[in-house]
């Protein structure tokens, strides 16, 4: 029974480290579509997609969908970024920074508790009497931060509470069900210069969140969301493991 415990915890390591690997792997594509608004001004749906997954959003959305997309000049496609350590702003910078960040949920089509559509508002702060800024939002877990909306440049004024950022987002696909972190970078408009980063260590409102996108969404049949991966590798790899097992117990 020594060796079969053995046995076991190796395929559970090998399963892991697999999963894990789906959500690190660069060649991995991923889409969202979101809005932005400050004040009253409220834009069109902007859609932010991996390389890999540029070539084939579009032509996969509904054709009624598709048909406003072609329609809509304020809309576009832009190439996400993914990071793999935690940016850093230059330290010696103490003019610009997030006060505060707030995350709403709106639809989870299955009721599994986890939400395809949501929002983050945020207010940033300068101190300087007004200022030109823009933000790049990203979902993470397992230190890596998929990027799913970069704003246009929008003012903040001083430490002004009623100049806050709102991005409301669908995630389209390649975020399987689990818990996520936000992370938000805040850049100067004039320099390009990253000038302040907030995520889950400033703000628990932006740590663990529910989220997956549309194609984990589904009323039909009952379907398990393994956090992280994929339920039928795992399965597959505790196959040999099950057999081993009644292997012994005959043996017994």
């Amino acid at each position: 029974m020594k060796n079969l415990s053995l046995l076991m915890l190796c395929g559970l390591f090998l399963s892991s480290a697999t999963l894990g690997r789906e959500w690190n792997t660069e060649n991995e594509s991923w889409s969202v579509q979101s809005s932005e608004k400050q004040f009253e001004d409220k834009s069109g749906v902007i859609y932010k997609a991996s390389k890999y997954a540029q070539g084939n959003t579009l032509s996969s959305m509904p054709s009624t969908q598709l048909k406003t997309v072609a329609n809509d000049t304020h809309k576009k496609m832009e190439l996400a970024k993914m990071l793999t350590v935690r940016p850093e702003a230059k330290a010696f910078n103490q003019e610009f920074w997030i006060f505060d960040a707030w995350v709403e949920f709106y639809s989870d089509d299955d009721g599994d508790g986890y939400f395809n559509h949501f929002s983050v508002e945020f207010d940033a702060d300068t101190g300087y009497s007004a200022a030109e800024v823009y933000a790049r939002l990203y979902l993470g877990k397992d230190e890596v931060f998929r990027e799913y909306h970069s704003t246009s440049n929008f003012n903040i004024f001083s430490d002004n509470s009623n100049d806050s950022f709102v991005v409301e987002s669908e995630l389209l696909n390649g975020f399987s069900s689990a818990e996520y972190e936000v992370l938000i970078e805040l850049y100067d408009a004039y320099s390009d210069e990253l000038v302040a980063v907030y995520d889950g260590n400033d703000d628990a409102d932006l740590f663990l969140l529910s989220i997956e996108s549309q194609e984990y969404e589904t009323t039909q049949g009952i379907i398990v969301h393994e956090h992280g991966g994929s339920v039928g590798l795992l399965g597959l790899l505790l196959i040999p493991l099950l057999l081993m097992m009644r292997k012994y117990k005959k043996r017994g």
